[in-house]
C-alpha cells in the first residue's frame, strides 16, 4: 500500500479520548499526551532519534530539553523523485540513490504519522470548536496536528479566572483516610502545573500548609506529625514532607495489617470442627473486612466484628452458635428422674411410659456408673 498508509495502518490501535463540547485545558492535556504517545512509537532519525515523530507535537523549546545532545526535530520536505544530484562515480552514485531512497521513506513515514493524528483529532473534537480552521476544498488536510492544538488551546483551552479558583480549590481538598499521600501529592502535582501555565507561581510552601493541615485533621498520624513538628525549620521542607508522609502512611499500614491479621486469627480460632479450607476462607475474610475498618471510628470497627462473628456462626459448618453454646442462663435442669441434667425430663427413659423409646443396651440409673445420658 505504500510507506503512508502503512503507517497510518500501524498506529490504528491507539486509543483517543472523545472530548464533549468546549475542550478544557485538561481536555487538551490528555489529548496532546495520547497524540505524543503514538507519535513517539514510530521511529526516526529525526531530532536525535530518541523520541520518535513527538517534535510534530510539542514545541521546538520544550522537544530541544529533551532530545538527544538538544537535536531539533526538522520537517523534512519532498525529497522529488529522483536525487538532486548523481555523481558519475557508480558508488557514490550509489550511495547517493540509497540516501535518496531513505529520505522518500523518511518523508512519507512523517506525511503517514502527521494524517493519523490529524484525524483522530478530528474525530474526538466536536465539529464546532474547529471549523473555523476547515476549508471548503482542502477540509483540514492543510492543519498539522500541532496547529489545531494551538487553536484549540487559544480558543477555549486556556485558564480564566474560574479555573484557577477551581483548580486551588482542588488543591486544598482534604486527605480521603484511603489514598496514598504520594497518589495525592501527585494529582497536586498536575494541578500545579495547570496553575503555573495560567500565570500562578508553583508555591512550595503552601502546599506544604496544605497537606500538613489534611493530615494533621485526619487524626491518623499524630505521633508522626509531633516528630514532623519537631525537626529543624531548614528540615521541613515540602520536597521532605512528602517522602516523610509516604513513610508514615506505609508504617501505618503495615501495623494496621499486623492487627487485621491478629483479628482474623481471633474470630477462626473460635470456630470448632472446621476444615483447614474453610479456616483459610474465614481468615482471609476477616482480614479483609478488618483493612477496610482499619479507616472507620473504633466504635464502628467492633460493630463490623460482631457482625462477622454472627456471620461466621450462621455458615461455617461446626461453628459454636449461641444455641449450640451452653451459658449460665440456658443450663439444662437435672431430672428428678434420673438426676442427670436433660432437655425433657416427661421423656426420660426412667419412666415406664417411655420404655419403647429406651436403647438396647440402657440400664436402670440404679445399675450403671453416673455419666452423661444420650
Amino acid at each position: 500500500m505504500g510507506i503512508k498508509q502503512d503507517t497510518e495502518d500501524s498506529l490504528k490501535d491507539f486509543e483517543f479520548t472523545k472530548i464533549d463540547g468546549q475542550p478544557t485545558d485538561e481536555d487538551l492535556n490528555q489529548l496532546t499526551k495520547e497524540c505524543i504517545n503514538a507519535a513517539a512509537s514510530i521511529s526516526t532519525t529525526n531530532g536525535g532519534g530518541q523520541h520518535g515523530h513527538v517534535g510534530m507535537i510539542i514545541d521546538d523549546a520544550e522537544y530541544i530539553l529533551f532530545s538527544h545532545n538538544a537535536a531539533r526535530f526538522v520537517t523534512p520536505t519532498n525529497p522529488g523523485p529522483y536525487p538532486a544530484t548523481v555523481d558519475p562515480d557508480a558508488a557514490i552514485r550509489e550511495r547517493q540513490v540509497a540516501e535518496h531512497k531513505a529520505e522518500i521513506a523518511e518523508f512519507e513515514t512523517y506525511l503517514g504519522v502527521e494524517n493519523f493524528l490529524r484525524k483522530a483529532i478530528i474525530k474526538v473534537v466536536d465539529p464546532e470548536w474547529i471549523a473555523e480552521l476547515e476549508s471548503e476544498s482542502m477540509g483540514f488536510n492543510h492543519r498539522s496536528p500541532k496547529e489545531i492544538l494551538a487553536y484549540l488551546r487559544a480558543h477555549g483551552g486556556d485558564l480564566d479566572h474560574l479555573d484557577v479558583t477551581e483548580l486551588i480549590q482542588q488543591l486544598q481538598k482534604d486527605w480521603d483516610h484511603v489514598e496514598a499521600p504520594a497518589t495525592l501529592f501527585a494529582r497536586g502535582d498536575k494541578i500545579e502545573r495547570q496553575l503555573v501555565k495560567a500565570g500562578q507561581a508553583a508555591n512550595p510552601p503552601l502546599r506544604l500548609a496544605f497537606a500538613l493541615a489534611t493530615f494533621e485533621a485526619s487524626g491518623e498520624f499524630e505521633p508522626s506529625i509531633r516528630e514532623w513538628k519537631a525537626k529543624p525549620v531548614a528540615d521541613r521542607t515540602f520536597t521532605k514532607f512528602r517522602i516523610f508522609m509516604q513513610k508514615a502512611f506505609t508504617d501505618r499500614n503495615k501495623h494496621n495489617k499486623s492487627t487485621a491479621q491478629s483479628t482474623g486469627r481471633g474470630i477462626v480460632n473460635s470456630a470448632t470442627d472446621v476444615t483447614m479450607g474453610k479456616v483459610d476462607e474465614a481468615e482471609a475474610a476477616a482480614l479483609a473486612i478488618a483493612e477496610v475498618a482499619m479507616v472507620m471510628q473504633e466504635k464502628q470497627f467492633k460493630q463490623m466484628m460482631e457482625m462477622f462473628k454472627e456471620l461466621m456462626q450462621a455458615n461455617v459448618p461446626g461453628a459454636p452458635s449461641q444455641a449450640s453454646v451452653p451459658t449460665q442462663s440456658k443450663q439444662r435442669k437435672v431430672c428428678p428422674h434420673c438426676k442427670r441434667p436433660h432437655a425433657k425430663p416427661d421423656k426420660c427413659w426412667e419412666l415406664d411410659a417411655n420404655k419403647a423409646d429406651r436403647p438396647a443396651n440402657w440400664k436402670p440409673a440404679a445399675e450403671r456408673q453416673p455419666k452423661a445420658q444420650s
